[in-house]
Order: structure tokens, then sequence, then C-alpha cells
């Protein structure tokens, strides 16, 4: 028979059928080794059927079969339900602003500012809408204030295919003609009307018949309304001929020039096409005229040629 010696003093747990009770050694005894095993087996046994300590064990379950939140509230679901569905993502709003484009380098691109005075009409400025989609083209529109209250669908319209829309007076006053706070008022209330049809600010305004001089230099400058005038005039609204139109835009344009036209016309609109296809064919990219010139000034006057009109 083999014999095992317990130290004096130590204390063994034992384990059978969940019944735990200590057997102390108070000094050197015989145990058999087959005790021993036995005893072992016991504890692990029992070390098996506990939770270890500092361990969550699964939460109880409530007398309705589901789980009980901290503050005794139930709203967990049965375990046995199957998973909600992931919510779908929300859709961001929509933005006034027209989507993100590519920047256009005018210093390295042969580029060209196609202007449109006196509208919106809605006559004549649809028509011309379709004709600049068409050919990927891009304009600003100087408008006057009644105008775009009375059609705000155009000016957004114009605004939203990445077009520019811009100050031309409230109603074709000569602003040289008032006070530097009348052409301010003036101003300020076309401005109030285009930006509450494209919801969007605007920075550029152009003198009803380019009269300009130093009060309204100083009102533009008040809005912070850069005063845009032009390179090519083509006398569109005294010639009404499509092909003289034509004629003047092609034979006048240069790298970084402003064109002069009025959007009211319907021989000017029925230029467009042509106008457009011959620049395009020379190399031209059709631009804005913020695009082209970049950051401007309030009050002051683009181009340089036209620095010292009127003063």
């Amino acid at each position: 028979m083999v014999f095992a010696t317990v130290p004096r003093g130590v204390q063994w747990m034992y384990s059978v059928r969940g019944i735990v009770g200590p057997v102390r050694f108070q000094r050197s005894v015989p145990v058999s080794a087959a005790a021993v095993l036995l005893i072992g087996f016991s504890l692990l046994l029992g070390a098996c059927g506990t939770v270890p300590p500092g361990t969550a064990g699964s939460p109880p379950a409530s007398s309705t079969g589901t789980g009980s939140s901290p503050g005794g509230s139930s709203s967990a679901p049965p375990s046995s339900a199957a998973p909600e569905s992931p919510s779908p993502t929300p859709t961001p709003p929509a933005s006034s602003e027209p989507p993100e484009r590519p920047a256009v380098d005018c210093k390295k691109l042969k580029c060209i500012a196609l202007t449109y005075d006196d509208g919106p009409s809605p006559g004549t400025t649809p028509e011309l809408i379709k004709i600049l989609k068409k050919y990927k083209a891009k304009a600003t529109f100087f408008q006057l204030g009644n105008l775009a209250a009375e059609y705000p669908e155009l000016v957004k319209e114009i605004h939203d295919m990445g077009s520019e829309v811009a100050n031309h007076s409230w109603d074709h006053d000569s602003l040289d003609r008032k006070s530097v706070d009348g052409a301010y008022m003036d101003m300020k209330k076309a401005s109030e009307a285009i930006e509450k049809a494209c919801g969007c600010r605007i920075t550029l305004m152009r003198p009803p018949y380019g009269a300009t001089d130093k009060g309204v230099d100083k009102a533009t400058k008040k809005l912070g309304l850069a005063q845009i005038l032009w390179d090519v005039d083509t006398l569109d609204w005294e010639s009404h001929d499509p092909y003289d139109i034509k004629s003047k835009v092609l034979h006048s344009a240069a790298k970084n020039r402003i064109v002069l036209m009025h959007d009211i016309h319907q021989t000017t609109i029925d230029a467009q096409e042509d106008i457009i296809e011959g620049l395009q064919d020379k190399g031209y990219t059709l631009v804005t005229v913020s695009e082209m010139l970049g950051k401007t000034t309030p009050g002051k006057r683009y181009p340089k040629s036209w620095a010292h009109y009127g003063n």
C-alpha cells in the first residue's frame, strides 16, 4: 500500500454532489494514493461548476422571460427574437450650391467669358440655357433685380447648371446719375432679389450702359461687388443680325477676354450655336467671369482698360 503525508495545518477542500466541506489535517497522517486522487478529482469537479471571481454571469431572466436593464425596465427583446435590421443611412439634404467641379486654370487654358445682360427673359433665356448645356459651356448673366424677382426659376436654373448670375441694377437705371446712397440702395435691392432666387451669394455687377464713376465705385465697394465691364461689345442690341453678332465675337476673340451680349434678343440667341462652336473649334474654354478672373476686389473695375473711365 502506498502512503502520502500532508503537512500540518494545510486545509483541503472537496466537493461531492455540490456539498463542499473542509478536511483539516492537524498532523501528518498516512493517506493512500487512491484517497489523494479521489480528493483531487472532487476538487476539479467543484472548480468546473463555479464562476471565476470577477466574471459576470448571464443576466437573470425576468418573470416574462426577457432580460432586465440596470434600471429595471424590460426593453431588451427575448433571446429567441430575430435581430433588428440596421437602420438605413439618412440621405443628406440637397445643397443649393451646384455640384463641385474641377478648378479651371485660365493661366494655362485659352479661356473666354461670354456674358449676357438685361435678363432673365422667359421668351429667350430658356433657349440659351439649353444651348449652353448642349455644348457644356458656361457663361455669366448680369440680371435685373425686378426680372429676377419675377422669374426666379430661371435664375436658379442658370446657377444650378454651373453658370454665374450677377447684378445689373434693379431696373436698368444709370447708376452714375444717382447719389452714392441711391446707387447703393438700387444695387442692394437687386442683389437681394437675385440671391433669394439662386440661393447663392453674388460678388459681381455690371453698371447699365457701362456708366460708372467714383460714386458707383464707392457704392459697389460697400456692397462687396466688383464691377465687370467688357473687352468685346457685339452691339447685338443695335444690329439684330445673327451673322454680324457671330462675326464680331469670332473676329475679336482673344484669351481671357470678356464678351458683351444680351439674352433678351432672339437674334442674339440665334447666333449662339455658331459662336460657341466657332470658339471651341479655336480651342477656347468657355468659362464664367469668376472662373477667369479668380478673386476680385469689391469696387474695382475689370478689365483694367476701364480703370479710369468716368473719373
